[in-house]
């Protein structure tokens, strides 16, 4: 009874106590009230806004008041303070987002409403204060405004860089978008800042060409020059992406709009691309065997720069017999615009010194390739589809447009049946090609064929400058013109910099101050060939004039013997000292010279502790005195090394056999590729085991290399059959099988990968010699027993026991082709070369049938692109039809969706999918980079990292994509594949390029049906 008593007690305590506080809240909240009316009528509006976030915070219950009792809150008729601005304003003005939600959405007031007197609305003002909270609501989805309340918007965004980017991160605002009849880029350029025009430009990739619709057709140039904006005119200049020369409506430039400032801007513009028109230039390449007429054709363009002989007959004066390495020429041509032309020695020594080169010449821009080939000779035909090879596979390598022009040269001399018939057989090549071709005599000045010549030169020449995308900047110009002020042909980057900066203020040139940025424009004018930038650990060099290192040191060093610049500086060995190399180019520093040789992959820098252990060393250190043998710096140049296979490696006997065979008849390993390859090896068998010794004996050759271990393993790689094939062959000691097993995987991986980057035109097959035909030497491995690699792997997933070899004569267990190899994982086995697959992504996969003229390719073997030919596992009879057009896949299944799905693909075949035949503009790769499923942060920070280099970006963006980065594999069609990459270009508009991957990659030149 007691305890109940106290607890009603209790009840009643708590219910007045409730009773007494709310009657103390209403109190409070009628206080409230009643002031923030009181301040409104008085117009205190700052004092009522805080009055008013009290009433309507969450926990208060002011909202459940009608709003009769804020009579002052009502819309109409609009109270304006002596400033001209009502209550609505003054919340916009501070940011106080929660007062203008609640104005808005409860009380229905309009953003809309400009102050007294002045066209600024809530709008203006939250751009103009950078009340970014309150434009975030005013531009959200609940409450967007017509277009009509935004037309006075952008001429005030672009004077606000944080506003801008918080309209366009967070506002979801295109800044693309048309407003009223301009962009938001050209309102920049008219009334914004510079740092508005970089932001826009720069991170959004926005087209400052794109012409505004019914303004007269003016550029974002023309508006800066109309707005006397001179700060503006000269950055958007900078750029490198205005033309100057662009016409409005009425056919008046940019310049007609300027006044005396922007004018004067112009001017300077246009004298310095006129005078270093340093992105106009393109790289014209003559190569050809000797004797073929390359360097009489290069004196005939240059005889002709500045006029025209074409009426001439005469020959052609001045021609040096044996060109010595590389002779370049800077040329402004009358008729073929600006070029650098490059004679290439023809001689055999120089193969692979000229790959280096040609590769670093095309990093940055296309070029056009003369493959002279004399008509006379008895292998004339043999030497025109080596070059076209080589041709091929340097095109392959370069991200840029290049051209190929067949000269087939002394045709004024073909008498007898057999050198007509070898035109024939020459001209249907180049048709097979799809090459350009023209037949001359190269020493004549003049004449029908050279007049053809010369349109098809200059007509490949116009096609890759108007499709480089290359936008050089003015500082770019600026900066080629003091360096071409400069007497030095090398220069340090200290050097440069201290007198780029004593140079700035002259009248003429304008740098910018951060020494990063000088660094990148150097760099852009290494892309574009006309200077090459070299880098050790301590020092930059900038090279003003190539051809000193091109002539002089290449043509030196790599001199045939009947050549009078020819020094045994090698003695057949490959190696070089350094002391050696300063004695026969003293006026060079050292460093520069190892750098610049280092760059192109021409030598390694090795220790004579290595160097005892090969063959080598007798005379490798004959000039090298006794007391400096473990102090003289040496240089391996792998194509100094002339001497024959040594007759004791006949005597070796191998237990596995592996070889990369090219598919056709006339492909070729460059000499470049195995010099590269054994530059690794070497590299890799010099490094020191962990007791610091080296235990490896190594013997090398010309054209290969054998070396033992010290772990019982013996390995030799070689490139035989006319260097149409690279052999792998292994040996090891009893007990030591899983030593070999774990060193083939790390050998085949290396040759694979050099394969991908020094020859990725290469059409391949990768193949197993049967243990039991493994007698060496191997010359030819073709015609050895083997089995496909595709099939061995193809047979270890399905778990099958034998395996029928290449030509379907006999079988053999797949434990005897791979002995000691664990068969239990497919990731793990050595052929793969350490490239990890999923079991079932590309052998389920249907591999696409390029056409019968071009040939079929594995060089995607080793990521795991393994096809079947006929019938796959799950029953798909896949049948071949005959024709050049995009076919419609009758009845696919999900099976043939799952492999499409499943398929590995490669960085390099993507980026070479997307922009071969300059199919895809590198300025869309951020929109690209979206549609596959990055995030909005990942790109920009590839832009960022990138400093906005449009093909490095494109490279990085589909790296992301491939690595499965931002979760796109899970969200993006399954995966990095290329159905969803073809997915986001039909999305973006891109459907030519989406087709051609269609053709290149789908199985749509098949009809698919199940059995």
């Amino acid at each position: 009874m007691m305890e109940g008593r106290n607890l009603g007690e209790n009840a009643m305590a708590e219910a007045m106590a409730e009773e007494a506080s709310s009657s103390n809240e209403a109190e409070a909240l009628s206080y409230v009230v009643e002031q923030l009316n009181l301040a409104l009528e008085d117009k205190h509006y700052q004092k009522a806004i805080p009055l008013l976030q009290n009433l309507i915070k969450p926990d208060s219950k002011a909202k459940t008041l009608p709003l009769e009792q804020l009579p002052q809150l009502t819309k109409y008729p609009l109270k304006y303070d002596f400033r001209g601005l009502t209550f609505l304003h003054y919340a916009v003005q501070g940011n106080h987002v929660d007062v203008v939600r609640y104005l808005i959405d409860e009380c229905g007031w309009d953003p809309r409403d400009f102050i007294k007197y002045q066209r600024m609305n809530s709008y203006i003002i939250a751009v103009e204060c950078e009340s970014f909270d309150v434009l975030k609501y005013l531009l959200s989805p609940c409450s967007r405004p017509t277009d009509f309340s935004l037309t006075s918007l952008p001429c005030k965004i672009v004077q606000h860089i944080d506003t801008l980017k918080c309209l366009i991160n967070d506002c979801d605002i295109d800044p693309s978008k048309r407003y009223g009849n301009l962009t938001l880029l050209h309102y920049a350029a008219r009334e914004g800042s510079v740092d508005v025009l970089k932001y826009l430009i720069y991170d959004y990739n926005c087209d400052p060409m794109y012409r505004s619709d019914n303004v007269y057709g003016w550029t974002t140039l023309h508006w800066a020059a109309i707005a006397q904006q001179s700060k503006n005119v000269e950055f958007l200049l900078s750029t490198g992406k205005c033309d100057l020369l662009a016409k409005d409506e009425e056919g008046r430039t940019p310049f007609c709009y300027g006044n005396i400032e922007t004018r004067s801007i112009f001017k300077k513009f246009g004298r310095i691309k006129m005078s270093h028109p340093v992105d106009s230039y393109v790289n014209v390449l003559f190569v050809g065997n000797p004797g073929a007429g390359k360097s009489s054709l290069s004196h005939v363009v240059n005889h002709t720069a500045s006029f025209t002989l074409l009426g001439s007959l005469r020959n052609v004066g001045g021609v040096v017999p044996c060109t010595a390495g590389i002779i370049p020429y800077k040329l402004q041509h009358r008729t073929l615009g600006n070029i650098i032309l490059h004679d290439f020695a023809g001689h055999s020594e120089y193969y692979s010194s000229h790959s280096a080169v040609i590769e670093n010449l095309l990093q940055g821009s296309g070029g056009v390739f003369l493959i002279v080939v004399n008509i006379l000779e008895k292998e004339a035909v043999k030497q025109l589809h080596r070059w076209l090879t080589v041709v091929r596979n340097e095109a392959q390598k370069t991200l840029h447009q290049c051209h190929t022009i067949v000269v087939v040269s002394h045709v004024d001399e073909i008498h007898d049946s057999v050198q007509r018939r070898r035109k024939e057989e020459i001209r249907e090549i180049i048709m097979r090609e799809m090459c350009d071709s023209v037949l001359l005599d190269c020493r004549k000045l003049g004449g029908d064929g050279m007049g053809s010549f010369f349109n098809k030169l200059s007509s490949a020449c116009e096609s890759i400058r108007n499709k480089s995308g290359r936008n050089l900047s003015l500082y770019c110009h600026m900066m080629y013109g003091l360096l071409e002020e400069r007497k030095e042909n090398i220069l340090t980057l200290e050097y440069t910099n201290s007198s780029f900066y004593a140079s700035k203020h002259c009248d003429n040139y304008v740098l910018p101050n951060d020494k990063d940025e000088v660094a990148e424009l150097l760099h852009s004018l290494h892309l574009t060939g006309l200077i090459s930038i070299l880098k050790s650990e301590d020092k930059v060099w900038v090279i003003l004039n190539k051809g000193i290192l091109l002539t002089e040191v290449n043509g030196i060093l790599f001199a045939p013997e009947t050549f009078k610049e020819h020094i045994n500086i090698a003695s057949n060995t490959g190696i070089v000292s350094v002391s050696g190399l300063t004695r026969l180019f003293p006026k060079y520093d050292p460093d520069m010279l190892i750098c610049f040789l280092k760059n192109m992959e021409l030598c390694q820098e090795i220790h004579p502790s290595f160097l005892k252990l090969t063959n080598l060393h007798q005379l490798a250190v004959e000039d090298v005195e006794t007391s400096k043998e473990q102090t003289e710096r040496l240089l391996y140049f792998p194509c100094l090394l002339s001497s024959d296979r040594p007759k004791e490696m006949t005597n070796q006997v191998y237990q596995f056999g592996w070889c990369l065979q090219c598919t056709d008849k006339h492909h070729f390993f460059p000499p470049r590729y195995f010099h590269v390859l054994s530059l690794h090896l070497a590299f890799k068998l010099a490094l020191p085991q962990e007791d610091d010794k080296l235990n490896r004996r190594c013997t090398l050759w010309r054209n290969g290399l054998y070396w033992f271990n010290g772990h019982g393993v013996g390995s030799l790689v070689e490139t035989v059959d006319e260097s149409q094939c690279v052999l792998v062959m292994m040996s090891c000691k009893k007990g030591y099988s899983d030593n070999m097993v774990s060193l083939r995987r790390d050998v085949i991986g290396e040759v694979m990968s050099v394969y991908k980057e020094s020859c990725p035109a290469l059409e391949v097959k990768e193949l197993v010699i049967d243990p039991k035909d493994l007698a060496y030497p191997v010359n030819t491995p073709r015609e050895r027993t083997v089995y496909s690699v595709k099939d061995i792997l193809s047979v270890i997933e399905k778990r099958e026991e034998f395996l029928v070899n290449a030509t379907g004569t006999s079988c053999k267990e797949v434990t005897e082709i791979l002995p000691c190899e664990s068969l239990l994982d497919i990731n793990d086995i050595s052929l793969l070369g350490g490239h990890n697959i999923e079991a079932d992504e590309g052998l389920k996969s249907t591999k696409t049938k390029k056409k019968e003229e071009h040939g079929s390719t594995s060089k995607h073997h080793s990521d795991g692109q393994f096809g079947t030919d006929v019938h796959d596992e799950k029953g798909i009879e896949v049948q071949e039809t005959q024709t050049d057009k995009l076919l419609e896949v009758h009845e696919i299944t999900d099976e043939v969706k799952e492999t499409l799905i499943n398929k590995l693909l490669d960085l390099a075949k993507v980026i070479q999918e997307l922009t071969s035949n300059q199919q895809f503009d590198y300025t869309d790769w951020y929109q690209l980079g979206l549609y596959l499923g990055l995030y909005e942060r990942t790109l920009k920070a590839i832009e960022d990292e990138c400093r906005g280099k449009l093909k490095k970006c494109l490279i990085e963006c589909i790296s992301c994509w491939l690595k499965g980065k931002d979760g796109v594999r899970e969200t993006r069609g399954g995966g990095s594949n290329w159905i969803s990459l073809v997915a986001a270009l039909d999305a973006m508009g891109e459907t030519e390029v989406a087709n051609n991957i269609r053709i290149n990659n789908f199985d749509h030149n098949v009809t698919v049906k199940i059995v």
